[in-house]
């Protein structure tokens, strides 16, 4: 396989000058907060996902006490990923046509009138299995069209030289709700009952709605002259098939969702199972994942400038899978809670490094299209969960975890063996610009400046990365 030049940027090697940023390096992790538009996305962003953790948190423990049985957390986890598959590359196109702002209005704002119904079920005394599994598929449909939209967005709030550290700082913002919502959320299950936990779930959905009003209405939309829906589809999915990095990016972003992320579905059975405790433990096990990502996205925040990203994309995935078989054969609580931990932190640099890898070499006008081929991913996600959880029902929940663990070891080291070039991926800071693209395109809408100037303001118009300028990248081949 070659990574050559191909797209809007080149294959392997995405190089660019160094941002001269004269800010006291203690203060580099937060570079991106300096942006107003950008602190207003990242308050919405912590109160959707603090809202999203909390309720994942609460069906699995709902689905566990209605049913006594692994098997369900399979259900629900197939509920939710299954309209990811499905409605995911739709989500990516429209949010690629459509103004990304109103539709993360939308989007939220059916979260938080489905988050009501489910909690006047639960209060009610009316909640059923079947109730849950609806719910998570309104979920999934919710997050198809949600995420490329949030995603897509980063790059358009943030001038490009800030753009590595603004992705860290959203997916550390993500990682402190996993630390936050399910220590939050099995505390107050006992005092106050799922339902009403549940209903607080609506009101952070409500308080993300709230924050998009602050965001800009220009330069939200990505293509001027949007064709037929299924034409658009059809180039994102030829775009990644049609780019080698991104081709071998989606490949290693399906080994995480689906060998990785399932043992957080087995977490309840851990829980009441294998250390006999309740929903307060639950949290606590939860909360350690998110301990762990908080680290790891502290770490990522301070890597923008490392070029080394296929050395990073190797450490997460290495720790990650090892800490997971950490976790499966631990001898007691506390050493599963700081297998987990370190779990998060692999997982943290995988996908902040993935995640980074990509924003940065996709072109802008299709960037929710492909970013939505990634969410397709979290959709495998049951493809996992459905054989975990079965074998945890026949050969326990540790056993399960630990073949999880190591068939995850051993895929992610056949990629980077059969595929070399992925070690030396490197991706260099992108120049400094003086602007965010919808900083600027506000002040073109408002008359103070030219689009020409926006441009320029930008970086669209000069200091192209080096790769991009050049046309060309070292070629990598496949081992055969």
């Amino acid at each position: 396989m070659d990574f050559a030049a191909n797209g809007p940027r080149g294959g392997e090697m995405v190089q660019a000058a160094e941002s001269s940023s004269t800010k006291p390096a203690r203060f580099q992790a937060l570079t991106a907060l300096a942006e107003s538009e950008f602190r207003w996305f990242m308050a919405g962003n912590m109160a959707f996902f603090m809202a999203m953790q909390m309720q994942f948190v609460l069906r699995g423990y709902l689905a566990f006490e209605l049913t006594r049985s692994a098997g369900s957390l399979g259900l629900i986890a197939l509920a939710m990923g299954m309209p990811m598959l499905i409605a995911a590359p739709f989500g990516g196109a429209i949010a690629d046509r459509m103004n990304k702002r109103t539709l993360l209005i939308i989007t939220q704002s059916g979260a938080a009138i489905a988050s009501v119904m489910i909690a006047v079920l639960i209060i009610g005394g009316w909640i059923e299995f079947w109730h849950l599994l609806v719910v998570s598929l309104v979920t999934g449909m919710i997050f198809s069209f949600n995420m490329p939209a949030r995603q897509a967005l980063v790059p358009q709030l943030v001038p490009r030289h800030k753009l590595m550290n603004a992705i860290s700082l959203q997916m550390g913002g993500m990682t402190f709700t996993q630390i936050a919502s399910p220590a939050v959320a099995g505390l107050l299950i006992g005092p106050f009952g799922a339902g009403w936990v549940y209903a607080m779930t609506a009101v952070l959905f409500c308080m993300a709605t709230y924050t998009e009003f602050h965001l800009p209405k220009h330069g939200m939309t990505a293509q001027a002259n949007a064709g037929p829906m299924l034409t658009d589809m059809r180039a994102g999915f030829t775009y990644v098939f049609g780019h080698p990095l991104i081709r071998v990016l989606m490949l290693t972003g399906f080994l995480m969702p689906l060998l990785g992320f399932p043992v957080q579905q087995l977490l309840p059975v851990f829980a009441r199972e294998v250390y006999g405790r309740g929903p307060e433990v639950l949290g606590m096990l939860a909360a350690m994942t998110g301990v762990g990502g908080l680290v790891g996205a502290a770490i990522s925040a301070n890597m923008d400038k490392k070029p080394r990203k296929g050395l990073l994309l190797l450490g997460g995935a290495a720790l990650t899978g090892v800490s997971l078989l950490g976790f499966a054969l631990a001898p007691n609580l506390a050493v599963a809670m700081l297998g987990l931990a370190l779990a998060g932190v692999g997982q943290m640099l995988f996908q902040a490094t993935h995640s980074a890898v990509i924003q940065t070499t996709v072109a802008p006008e299709i960037r929710a299209r492909v970013m939505s081929l990634m969410m397709m991913t979290f959709g495998l996600m049951p493809l996992g969960v459905l054989p975990i959880t079965a074998a945890a029902d026949t050969y326990g929940a540790p056993n399960a975890v630990a073949v999880a663990a190591c068939l995850f070891l051993a895929t992610m080291a056949l990629v980077f063996i059969f595929v070399p070039g992925l070690l030396r991926l490197r991706i260099d800071a992108l120049s400094r610009a003086e602007l965010s693209p919808v900083r600027a395109a506000e002040m073109v809408a408002q008359g103070k400046i030219t689009q020409a100037e926006a441009d320029r303001m930008t970086g669209v118009g000069g200091g192209r990365p080096a790769a991009e300028a050049a046309g060309q990248a070292e070629a990598v081949e496949t081992r055969g």
